[in-house]
């Protein structure tokens, strides 16, 4: 990390927490006045410490029960298949994530999906149609352990 100090740090560990703090709540948290605080938050934006501020919603109370790692594999590794297969799987809502990774498979995809209907409907209409996929392994979440996105610093 360049650039950064411990009052930087703690800034950026109190806005994981709840990126909705206001800056006269943080300028009492870390003892400097609210101009300081807002100028350490434009710097770490600036930066790219801070891509961008978001609501984590929960899958579930949405009705996205299930759950999907998709394992892929390309016909190709040219640039032209790896940027058209990310293309398309951009374009598909129920992709959450998407990472181009060494091993035994090309892509890993984390799919959310109403229900296994829902599921089977994604891979036969969306998913099985993107060109270049020469196959591809499905594994289901049977509970999950832990998810977090903060970053200890």
């Amino acid at each position: 990390m360049r650039n950064i100090d411990e009052i930087d740090r703690k800034l950026l560990n109190i806005l994981q927490d709840n990126s909705r703090v206001t800056i006269r709540e943080l300028s009492e948290r870390l003892h400097l006045s609210t101009t300081p605080i807002h100028e350490r938050i434009k710097k770490l934006e600036k930066n790219g410490y801070i891509k961008r501020y978001i609501t984590l919603l929960d899958p579930k109370a949405l009705g996205k029960k299930l759950t999907v790692f998709i394992s892929v594999s390309l016909s190709s590794h040219t640039k032209e298949v790896v940027d058209a297969f990310e293309h398309e799987v951009k374009r598909l809502p129920e992709v959450m994530e998407c990472y181009y990774v060494s091993g035994n498979w090309d892509f890993l995809l984390k799919v959310q999906c109403n229900d296994m209907e829902d599921y089977h409907n994604f891979v036969i209409h969306k998913f099985s149609v993107i060109k270049n996929i020469t196959q591809f392994y499905s594994s289901f979440v049977m509970s999950e352990s832990k998810q977090t996105y903060k970053y200890e610093l």
